[in-house]
């Protein structure tokens, strides 16, 4: 018995690296990362369409530092009366307020997230700066002004309408649907836009980054606090939406309706520190001990059983962890014991002296 587990112990230990206390395989980290960034960019220009071609199309709100950009520049095109000229500061605005956050982020959630965060920063700032200085949205064209269905995408093409280029005229024909746009139409947005903005600030978050703002304050709490990742910041989202009836008291209606699609989105997708309880039934808990110790340094409960079946005695090793780590105990289970018996559980809360890792 010795033997064996000084055995499997060592061909843990001989296919990985050692990094930050943690055992870690270089191939899959390399594989993993590189899968976080592609998800950080996509879920970054997800998100960045989302804001400037549905959200300020219909005069919503976004949550966070976009929010708020998005107030500042209402105020400033409310006060000086020049809406295209301010429409382009937007990016600008994101980037500037997320400087001190980064900081927060770097310091109390990891170094990977606070990078993962940057670049989707970064992206956020040239393609919210870029869409929405040059082009105008295309909703715009493809739904009517008096809120019925538009022509469609095959239609539009055909009869060569679909210019989206901002200059003088686009830029008229994007206002005057903004004046005329029916409740319904305005309802529809609000829905798409809480969709399109969830799924991409789900996809930065899947990815191990952020979109920024907020969000790196909710990993900071569910890191150190382990509080509810959307509870402090649909409390600053509805504090930013009542700020913005400033501008437009009907707007913060939709925006309400907007925000709720968002973060059920949200809680729908991005579930990665979720706690869970795992059960392993097995007959090598000695081994198990040992290579989830030296991976996870999360505690564990053992405790005896017998086989029902067999009538043989067996270990029961009970452990915590977080959602992303599951794929990773699984491997380690498998690879020690193929036969043994997994159950995976949710957990609420959990209270103690937990050690909790980030998810890269």
């Amino acid at each position: 018995m010795e033997t064996k587990q000084s055995t499997s112990t060592t061909q843990v230990e001989t296919k990985n690296d050692q990094k930050d206390g943690f055992v870690v395989d270089k191939n899959r980290y390399n594989r993993k990362l590189a899968k976080s960034i592609i998800l950080v960019i996509l879920g970054a220009t997800i998100y960045s369409f989302g804001v400037v071609w549905i959200l300020q199309l219909g005069g919503f709100f976004s949550g966070g530092v976009t929010g708020a950009s998005q107030l500042i520049v209402g105020i400033f095109e409310k006060v000086s009366g020049d809406a295209s000229t301010m429409r382009g500061y937007i990016g600008l605005f994101v980037g500037i307020i997320n400087i001190p956050l980064l900081l927060i982020g770097w310091r109390g959630v990891s170094k990977h997230f606070a990078m993962l965060t940057v670049l989707s920063i970064v992206l956020q700032t040239v393609l919210m700066s870029l869409i929405s200085r040059f082009t105008i949205s295309p909703f715009a064209i493809l739904i009517s002004n008096d809120g019925g269905l538009g022509e469609g995408i095959i239609e539009v093409f055909k009869n060569k309408e679909f210019n989206i280029i901002n200059n003088a005229d686009n830029f008229a024909k994007e206002q005057l649907f903004v004046q005329n746009m029916a409740p319904g139409v305005k309802l529809l947005l609000a829905i798409i836009g809480g969709l399109v903005t969830g799924y991409g600030a789900a996809l930065c978050l899947i990815g191990g980054g952020s979109t920024g703002g907020m969000d790196i304050i909710s990993n900071y709490l569910v890191m150190k606090k382990r509080v509810s990742f959307t509870k402090y910041q649909f409390i600053v989202d509805i504090s930013i939406i009542c700020a913005s009836s400033l501008l437009s008291v009907e707007n913060v209606l939709y925006t309400i309706v907007r925000l709720i699609v968002y973060m059920k989105v949200l809680q729908a997708m991005y579930q990665t520190y979720l706690m869970t309880k795992i059960e392993i039934v097995t007959e090598h808990s000695e081994e198990l001990r040992l290579a989830l110790l030296s991976k996870f340094k999360h505690g564990m409960t053992i405790y005896d059983a017998v086989g029902g079946y067999t009538n043989q005695p067996k270990k029961v090793i009970e452990v915590y962890a977080i959602n992303f780590e599951i794929p990773e105990y699984m491997n380690i289970i498998h690879s020690i014991d193929p036969k043994a018996f997994v159950t995976i559980t949710k957990v609420k809360t959990i209270s103690g002296n937990y050690i909790q890792r980030t998810v890269v």
